[in-house]
């Protein structure tokens, strides 16, 4: 196998992070740790989440690709270009993750759509091995699968989840300790970011969507990050009334990144997918350029309109 016969592997996760991306990239750093390898885990997105500083590893993150590496362990991440780094001649990428939108980039794809989380396809993997799962790694996947359902709250959660959850409990992972810093570890520059970005709340189509805006201006105003507002498309969704919710935020280089959510019927991964981008039915997302919020929206009210009545 790949990871056996490489030298220096360098773990790497798509950029502004989530749970997900860390955790599983901590977790399976651990474990190449564990293994005896020379592993680094990198995230070039600066500042991280304030909220993942617990996870086991955190403070070891590197912002470089070291020269060494010829194993590139990607994961949560659906096309290459996202992981912020260049394609180093001659090194093989294992590509790890379960987005249905996945371009299958890797030199070997272990890709698994039905999974609930990639630090799931990773834990299976380590399975499969015979690898070793010490505790920190079992901390750092428990994180990136709480994370990944709401708390076992989204679609797609049945018996193989809660077995896993079950797995990672008896590894070493603190439910409790990981719903807190995950829950009341929160950053008073989101507490400040979260009732500007509410106010802009706009219903549409009957009240069956819904959208919010946020403002390169919010985000200086505040002192927020964009890792303080990963969660905050969640609240568009939260209406009674509304199907899909949608977040439409201005990127520092003029692009605008759209967060999309949906329930039950809505498949907004489809919706993704024709602006370029990519995701799961019920969480999905995508960047436009050149493009002002007024003539996304144009386009956009209509597809969202054509999944609810599906």
């Amino acid at each position: 196998m790949a990871v056996e016969g490489a030298r220096h592997i360098t773990v790497v996760g798509h950029l502004n992070p989530d749970a997900d991306a860390l955790g599983t990239g901590l977790g399976l750093w651990w474990i190449f740790k564990e293994m005896g390898k020379r592993a680094d885990a990198l995230y070039l997105s600066h500042p991280l989440p304030q909220t993942l500083t617990f996870l086991p590893g955190f403070g070891k993150i590197k912002r470089r690709l070291h020269p060494k590496t010829d194993l590139i362990v990607a994961v949560d991440c659906g096309s290459f270009d996202r992981l912020g780094i260049e394609r180093p001649e001659g090194v093989t990428v294992l590509n790890i993750d379960h987005h249905r939108s996945n371009e299958g980039y890797g030199d070997i794809n272990l890709v698994e759509p039905d999974y609930a989380c990639a630090a799931e396809v990773a834990f299976r993997l380590a399975a499969f091995a015979g690898w070793e799962v010490p505790r920190p790694s079992a901390v750092a996947f428990y994180t990136a699968l709480v994370s990944d359902t709401g708390f076992f709250g989204f679609e797609g959660v049945n018996g193989r989840v809660f077995d896993f959850a079950r797995r990672l409990v008896t590894l070493g992972a603190d439910p409790a300790t990981v719903a807190r810093m995950l829950r009341e570890n929160q950053p008073l520059s989101k507490l400040r970011l979260l009732p500007m970005v509410l106010e802009t709340l706009t219903l549409y189509l009957g009240g069956r969507a819904a959208g919010l805006d946020l403002t390169r201006a919010m985000f200086r105003r505040t002192g927020a990050t964009v890792a303080d507002a990963e969660d905050f498309v969640n609240y568009a969704r939260s209406l009674a009334t509304v199907e899909v919710g949608f977040l439409i935020r201005e990127e520092e280089d003029g692009s605008l990144k759209v967060s999309l959510r949906a329930k039950e019927r809505a498949d907004v991964s489809r919706i993704a997918v024709a602006f370029g981008g990519g995701g799961h039915r019920r969480a999905a997302g995508f960047t436009v350029r050149g493009m002002e919020r007024e003539a996304v929206l144009k386009t956009l009210l209509p597809m969202i309109e054509e999944e609810i009545a599906k």
